[in-house]
């Protein structure tokens, strides 16, 4: 107790000897009462927590004068923290406690109260006091310094381990839009593939088509003609299928080969739609050409026969008895109705295929007609014996057989040739048609054939 007295009465010294404000309080001070207080918290370890005191519970606290507001020393942080090396809070702490009040006398100890108290008052109202702010965990330089590295080195071990996720994500998406991708060019281009097969399959029939229409009335052409027309609307079937394969695949296709081959296809198909087409007109048109100059040459067949009938009654008459006038007279009516026949079938010819000019024809036969009317009217009025009128429609007749000699000048040896010849004015725009689209297939057809090549390489 008498140390801890000695040192009380040296506090209470030092504060007597302290005059003026707080601003006047030397670092000398200050230290004589961090020194008191460190040899306190010494003697108290010395006697056990139970051997002495604490200043705690001292009953005469008396509230010090704040001291001259002065800037904090300290080490600013890159985080933002502040790490003090002041003493300041240290020495706040002790000036809150009256150390002299125990060993003063009453009335000195109010003195001193009252000169604290004015302290106190004259120093709050020169200078605000700062405002508290909760304390945070000091750390030393060091401390801080290893925190920064440990911090640094886990926003590597965080960015790094980010990094390799993403990566790995970016990566699983990119082979799996890569797989999607090859799978999707694989499907287009196997449906690429299905599109040329029917069109493989159509050409089968397109093939047949265009030897015909080429050689529309070779020998055998006409049950040619039959078949393939039979088999053109499958074949347009196949063609509508492998159209809707090409179109998509075309959408779809992302290399622009394989696009343009998709393209061609297209292209390709409208060509051979085209040739169907116009190749159909080409075979409906030949095949009633066809027909026309077959009936055309079996009704000049029939004319014929009529004309040979005709020049055979005309023999008979060169012996002119009674005798072969009748039967130049009967042999006359047999070319006569011949004639009419002939004229009738010659005709419905005509109106059959109506580009054909049968004019030509149909004037001879009537002039025939004509010649033989005049010929059983001479053999009527000879058997008559009306010998006058005999002579007048025999020469009646001679005018109008040579008038029918002159019709037959201008008739073609084989008169079928006059449908051949309408046919090819008729057909001229088809073929012009047919053409062009056999052109535009071949065009394509190269470009894919080139593409199938470089393909199977």
């Amino acid at each position: 107790m008498a140390r801890r007295d000695d040192k009380l009465t040296r506090a209470a010294h030092i504060k007597r000897h302290t005059k003026g404000t707080s601003n006047e309080i030397s670092f000398s001070v200050l230290d004589a009462a961090r020194e008191a207080l460190d040899g306190g918290r010494a003697e108290k370890e010395k006697r056990g927590p139970f051997g002495h005191v604490s200043l705690f519970t001292l009953p005469a606290r008396r509230k010090k004068p704040s001291g001259t507001p002065t800037k904090e020393k300290g080490l600013p942080l890159s985080t933002g923290d502040f790490v003090s090396v002041d003493d300041k809070e240290v020495s706040s702490r002790f000036d809150a406690f009256d150390f002299a009040a125990p060993a003063m006398g009453g009335a000195q100890a109010a003195s001193s109260d009252k000169t604290r108290r004015s302290r106190s008052s004259s120093s709050a109202s020169s200078a605000p006091r700062k405002a508290s702010s909760p304390s945070k965990p000091v750390r030393s330089p060091e401390e801080e310094i290893a925190l920064r590295k440990a911090r640094r080195k886990l926003s590597k071990v965080v960015a790094a381990v980010v990094i390799s996720l993403t990566m790995v994500v970016l990566l699983s998406l990119g082979g799996m839009y890569l797989y999607n991708d090859l799978k999707s060019h694989q499907s287009n281009v196997a449906q690429l593939d299905e599109a040329l097969d029917l069109v493989n399959q159509a050409d089968e029939v397109i093939v047949e088509l265009d030897d015909v229409v080429s050689h529309p009335f070779d020998e055998g052409m006409a049950q040619r003609r039959k078949d393939v027309y039979s088999q053109l609307e499958a074949a347009s079937l196949q063609l509508n299928q492998a159209d809707e394969k090409a179109r998509a695949s075309s959408l779809n296709l992302n290399e622009s080969r394989d696009k343009e081959a998709a393209n061609q296809t297209v292209a390709a198909i409208a060509a051979r739609r085209s040739l169907i087409e116009s190749g159909t007109e080409l075979l409906e048109e030949s095949s009633r050409a066809e027909t026309a100059a077959i009936n055309l040459q079996n009704v000049w067949n029939e004319v014929l026969k009529a004309d040979s009938l005709a020049r055979d009654a005309a023999k008979l008459v060169k012996n002119t008895t009674a005798e072969n006038v009748q039967a130049s007279k009967e042999k006359t009516n047999e070319a006569l109705a011949a004639f009419n026949d002939a004229y009738g079938a010659l005709s419905e010819v005509q109106r059959a295929y109506g580009e054909a000019d049968m004019s030509a024809l149909l004037s001879y036969v009537e002039k025939r007609i004509e010649s033989l009317g005049y010929a059983i009217a001479s053999d009527d009025a000879f058997l008559a014996k009306n010998k006058e009128e005999a002579s007048a429609q025999n020469e009646a007749y001679n005018v109008a057989d040579a008038e029918a000699v002159a019709l037959a000048k201008a008739i073609p040896e084989k008169p079928e040739t006059l449908v051949y010849e309408a046919y090819e004015q008729v057909v001229s725009s088809m073929e012009e048609s047919y053409s062009t689209a056999r052109l535009q297939a071949g065009t394509a057809d190269a470009f894919i054939r080139d593409y199938l090549g470089a393909e199977s390489k």
